[in-house]
Order: structure tokens, then sequence, then C-alpha cells
């Protein structure tokens, strides 16, 4: 059985030297297609559009264009709890059961 793909890249289905990355919005290939070209990789664009709007790059820069890839995606994603308040909550429940857990330890006879 194969595991499903996770990421938004996988190696070309027809020329095995390409890495292909797919992108929902244009910005987002925009963006990683600029910091290609500051670092001088080799790539080519999909003319036909999208979504999802792809991007080919050469197998032999696979870590580096990964990591441009997580940059951009990072720049681009939503924060895992939105809401101030909740996250503090969240970090102050966590830090009280963590202090809970110490306390007790320290304490048993």
């Amino acid at each position: 059985m194969e595991l499903p793909n996770l990421t938004n890249y996988a190696e070309h289905p027809t020329e095995p030297g390409w890495l292909i990355f797919r992108f929902r919005e244009d910005g987002q290939a925009a963006e990683f297609v600029q910091l290609l070209q500051a670092d001088g990789l080799r790539h080519e664009r999909d003319t036909e559009g999208g979504p999802p709007y792809m991007v080919a790059v050469k197998q032999h820069h696979r870590s580096v264009a990964v990591r441009l890839n997580y940059i951009v995606l990072g720049r681009h994603r939503k924060p895992f709890l939105a809401d101030a308040v909740l996250r503090w909550g969240v970090i102050a429940l966590v830090t009280a059961i963590i202090l809970l857990a110490l306390v007790g330890a320290l304490l048993r006879p």
C-alpha cells in the first residue's frame, strides 16, 4: 500500500529529472519563483494557469527548492490558534498542569 503524499511537491510523472511543486494560490507560486530566481535555480512555471499553480525544479536542486518551498508556505499559513485569548489560555493551562505535576512529584514522600 502506497502512503498518501501530504506535501505539495512530487517527482514529475514523465520526466524523472524534475520535481513538481503545486500551490493553491498564484501569489504563493509567484513568491516561490522569485526565491528560486534569487538563488539562481533553474525552474519552469506552468503556463496554463491553475489552480493548482505548478512550478518545476531540477531534481538535483531538491534540498534548496524544498527549503524555499517551506519558507513560502510558512509565510502564507494561518496560525494554529488565531484567537490571542484562546492561545494564551491554552499556554496558561499547560503551564499550570506542568507546575502541578512538578509540585506533586517534589512533595511525594
